[in-house]
């Protein structure tokens, strides 16, 4: 698990970093992308996509190829319909990293959101929490506690 943290929030300062170094205007909202005891606490889906996403798929949503194939987001006719995009934000694709145990259900629907109405995207935005709630795996049950008693 200590792994796993630490290769999301290399992954996440990495993004952080390229977003910064290809745009020379910060979004308006990055005083929002903090962290806190929780987590990463942002709701708003420019500052999670900038913060999370443009890394590899650019701050436009160009999509990039170098060490790897970063598909472009940006007027990409999958984003159509949220599910495509909750299913592979909640549990990752190929080198798609799974972000479900790092965002919540609210943050991956203002992040979809974001994605279908941005970007070159003029999708009706259809994400919702419970979908997102359905994308998760589910997590096995904590039989221990009944076992030893």
């Amino acid at each position: 698990m200590k792994t796993i943290l630490i290769t999301i929030a290399a992954a996440m300062s990495l993004s952080a970093t390229a977003a910064q170094a290809q745009s020379p205007e910060m979004s308006p909202h990055a005083a929002d992308a903090t962290f806190g005891a929780e987590g990463y606490t942002s709701t708003d889906g420019e500052v999670l996509y900038q913060t999370l996403c443009a890394g590899c798929h650019m701050p436009d949503g160009s999509g990039a190829v170098g060490a790897g194939e970063y598909p472009a987001l940006q007027g990409n006719a999958n984003l159509e319909f949220s599910a495509y995009a909750v299913t592979l934000i909640v549990n990752g694709q190929a080198a798609m990293p799974a972000f479900g145990t790092f965002l919540n259900d609210e943050q991956v629907v203002a992040l979809v959101t974001y994605l279908q109405t941005n970007l070159g995207n003029d999708f009706e935005p259809d994400a919702t929490a419970e979908a997102v709630a359905n994308a998760r795996p589910e997590t096995p049950k904590d039989t221990t506690k009944a076992e030893h008693e």
